[in-house]
């Protein structure tokens, strides 16, 4: 029995070998499986996620990022440098803040803009959401990103002052937090909004005063004069219509004749503003295209 079972084994051992002595120069599959047997299955790939699971998964995603991007205000960009839309300064305050930093543009070409809210429209960190509230309305020129924005929340109780790429060397983070923490935040503790608003400006425009040099006018007002070269045409033609008037009346005045086409009606009563604001001098802000890169910063009190 057990030189049978050892002439099996030597049989199936000379069997495997001739196999290997006449293997074709190419792999014959069927020959290597008679040889060898089955050759093994590939592992199962895992198992995919049921369709359903997945789209619940991907809405999730969707419904959370669509909310994160609802809960943030981008507000419009403002009309005037000092904007107090918390109502914490009088109106006279407002107005003297207001033509304080269009004078500081028309002399600097730098733009500092203030903005008081009543609180914040983000759930985002103050830097994160008052840098893009600063990109978003553009403040300080395009070619020197020379703009500086003061923004404050009062029932957050934070403030921040967000630096344009061109302001950071003159106006560099710790220079922004020793202005709000030393200087307003105290105010700002005991209700003084006027007063640390007023010392906030003061402190930032004395930082940044030097750096560039203004034309004289500000970016508002380049564009309101280049309006008024567009009108140029109308008002050639009512100084035509008042040298007609002027030639009627010394033939005699208004009337109808054969000789006359009717009267002459010239508009009065009224004129021609510069525009930008509601009269009493009110000087507007216009963006200039200016850029942040994240530099400033910022308090709690």
């Amino acid at each position: 029995m057990l030189a049978h079972q050892q002439r099996s084994a030597n049989s199936g051992e000379r069997t495997r070998l001739a196999c290997w002595r006449k293997r074709p120069a190419f792999v014959n599959f069927e020959s290597l499986k008679d040889c060898f047997g089955e050759p093994p299955k590939p592992a199962r790939e895992p198992r995919a996620l049921p369709r359903t699971v997945y789209s619940v998964v991907v809405g999730l995603y969707v419904l959370l990022i669509s909310h994160s991007f609802a809960a943030e205000v981008i507000p419009p960009t403002p009309k005037a440098y000092f904007n107090d839309y918390a109502n914490v300064v009088s109106k006279e305050a407002a107005s003297g803040f207001n033509e304080q930093l269009a004078q500081f543009e028309r002399e600097t070409s730098d733009q500092v803009v203030v903005a008081v809210f009543p609180k914040m429209q983000s759930d985002s960190d103050i830097a994160d959401y008052t840098q893009r509230v600063a990109q978003a309305w553009g403040v300080g020129q395009k070619d020197r990103r020379n703009g500086v924005v003061l923004f404050v929340f009062i029932q957050d109780r934070k403030m921040f002052i967000q630096v344009g790429y061109g302001l950071e060397g003159a106006l560099p983070d710790a220079t922004a937090f020793d202005i709000t923490e030393r200087h307003i935040k105290p105010l700002f503790r005991t209700g003084g909004y006027e007063a640390g608003l007023a010392t906030g400006i003061d402190l930032i425009c004395k930082a940044i005063r030097g750096e560039y040099t203004g034309s004289g006018k500000t970016v508002a007002e380049r564009k309101g004069g280049a309006g008024v070269f567009g009108l140029l045409p109308f008002i050639t033609f009512i100084i035509v219509l008042i040298i007609i008037s002027r030639l009627f009346r010394k033939l005699g005045g208004y009337g109808y004749s054969s000789r006359r086409s009717g009267p002459v009606f010239i508009p009065s009563g009224g004129g021609w503003s510069s525009g930008g604001g509601s009269g009493g001098g009110f000087s507007g802000f216009g963006g200039g295209g200016g850029s942040f890169g994240g530099g400033g910063a910022g308090s709690s009190w």
